[in-house]
This record gives C-alpha cells, structure tokens and sequence, in this order.
C-alpha cells in the first residue's frame, strides 16, 4: 500500500514509536530525523511517524525533489506499530520490503 508512494532508492524505513506532530513540515522533520533520531536522512531512507491517536501516519523522505511528506489517515486498528522496549531506542528499522507487515489487510 504505502510502497507505491515511496521512491524507487528507498531501501529502509525507520518507524519512530512515539507519536509527532502530524502537523510538522519538511524541515523540522528533517532536523527532528537529525537531532532525535540520530539518523541523517537520504535517499535510501523513509522515516514513518505516527500521532498521538495512531490512526495517521506520517511518511518523511528525500528524493531527486528534495523533502517530501506524505499523510495517510488509517482507519481504526489498520496500523501495526511496534511496541517500545524499555531502555531501547524509540525507534524500529525496517527494510523497504518488510513494510508491508506494519499494516493489516
């Protein structure tokens, strides 16, 4: 599903656990993968965040473009989102073809 929408280079997803600001722009996305995450963002990666309520996630990536978002509204329970571990990163790696599994069919 969310996939098609990704570019062609991306090969890995970062799934940050805690819920954003869905409301957040290309740049403070870009300096919050930087800054929190720790991950420096490319064109081989997507950063997936989702909001407080989890039925809206959040798609952040770099492609020939530039920045790009993509928002999608889930309905309830669509999403799979990992649960924390304590003393872990807040945050999950994925490659590009496991994605599938964060989302129910």
């Amino acid at each position: 599903m969310l996939q098609a929408f990704l570019p062609q280079s991306a090969t890995r997803v970062v799934v940050y656990l805690e819920p954003i600001n869905i409301r957040w722009g290309a740049k403070k996305l870009g300096a919050f993968c930087r800054e929190v995450v720790g991950i420096e963002p490319d064109n081989r990666t997507c950063f997936l965040f989702v909001n407080a309520r989890r039925d809206t996630l959040l798609v952040y990536f770099l492609d020939a473009d530039g920045e790009q978002t993509i928002v999608k509204k889930l309905g309830k329970g669509g999403f799979l989102l990992p649960a924390p571990e304590a003393g872990r990163a807040p945050f999950v790696i994925f490659r590009r073809s496991a994605l599938a599994r964060l989302f129910r069919t």
